[in-house]
């Protein structure tokens, strides 16, 4: 009798404490103090200005916060590399994981194993299955940035008519597919004459980015121009079109990092590139993560407090919006100095 109440009391005892243990791994990070904070943010591809600019808002919120965050991703744009990425994190036990994905699905499992282990997860700039993550923050909505994608095309080329070529990053690749989407959708309502009968991987990557164009080009010089809805795409684009001589003949815009485009806006072969501050981005993000970590995310009160920006709203119950595409051009460029 003694025993079996002795043994009944340490099963009751070890439950207890393995119950603890759940709750502790599952709640910890949103009782954990401010020091104690460590956000994994994961980027496309860590080459990129576009990626190290956004590293660089979220270090400066992490100051603000008293965070720490690792920045931390593939060279390349390699899917498989960043779920190695989230699987160290895992491991690392760290509070929270933002990453910016390079497929929407193929990470997802990743993520789910954080999310599983009592790891925050969301997403930013580019979004996964909304079921392996809690909120995702949208630099811009995919409607409005495939509308300035064909906006900008139109003015540039000075014709809504003919084919244009699309050079993306990744086939795989969740928001520039979102975008072409759009910018098909809104081409088709308001230019019913402008086609676009090639989407081309640049595979994050100027030199391939440049290659392609180039031999699509060669094959078929009646095309009117290109839309890069990469930044890194958009100056391997225009070189292409410089080595061809075809400036004046094929129209080039799409997504623009300053330091990368400046150069060519100044010159003349790039008339409007559209984009958002990477910084803000990265910046949004860690204040998105500590709302999660807070258990203050709340979609019903319709935005998220978010530092020097102020309120970030809600579109959806799971997305944020940092705000409308900023388009650069020569008169603006050198106001920014990412």
């Amino acid at each position: 009798m003694h025993r079996s109440t002795a043994m009944s009391f340490k099963t009751r005892r070890a439950f207890l404490a393995a119950a603890v243990a759940i709750t502790a791994l599952a709640g910890g990070a949103m009782k954990a103090s401010a020091e104690d904070v460590v956000i994994g943010l994961i980027p496309k591809f860590t080459s990129d200005p576009y990626f190290v600019a956004a590293d660089k808002g979220a270090q400066e919120a992490a100051k603000e916060l008293g965070y720490t965050v690792e920045f931390n991703g593939p060279v390349d744009a390699n899917v498989a590399t960043q779920s190695d990425i989230i699987d160290k994190f895992v491991r690392r036990r760290v509070t929270a994981i933002a990453v910016s994905a390079n497929d929407p699905t193929a990470l997802a499992p990743a993520l789910k194993r954080a999310r599983d282990a009592g790891i925050k997860t969301l997403t930013w700039d580019a979004d996964v299955t909304p079921d392996a993550r809690s909120v995702f923050l949208n630099q811009a909505t995919f409607e409005g940035m495939g509308r300035t994608f064909v906006d900008m095309m139109v003015r540039s080329a000075g014709t809504s008519e003919g084919d244009f070529l699309i050079v993306t990053a990744v086939l795989t690749s969740p928001n520039q597919n979102r975008w072409i989407e759009e910018l098909k959708k809104y081409a088709a309502e308001k230019y019913p004459k402008m086609n676009f009968p090639a989407i081309l991987p640049g595979d994050e990557d100027l030199e391939k980015s440049k290659n392609v164009t180039l031999n699509y080009l060669q094959a078929n010089p009646e095309t009117k121009g290109v839309i890069a809805v990469t930044g890194i795409a958009t100056p391997g684009v225009i070189e292409a079109v410089k080595q061809l001589d075809m400036v004046d003949k094929v129209a080039v815009t799409g997504l623009g990092v300053p330091s990368l485009i400046r150069t060519y806006l100044k010159d003349g072969s790039l008339k409007e590139a559209a984009l958002w501050s990477p910084i803000d981005i990265g910046y949004g993000a860690i204040y998105l993560a500590k709302a999660e970590i807070d258990g203050t995310l709340d979609p019903k009160s319709g935005s998220v407090d978010a530092g020097r920006l102020g309120k970030l709203k809600f579109i959806s119950d799971d997305t944020v919006l940092l705000g409308d595409p900023f388009i650069f051009t020569k008169d603006n460029v050198d106001q920014f100095d990412f």
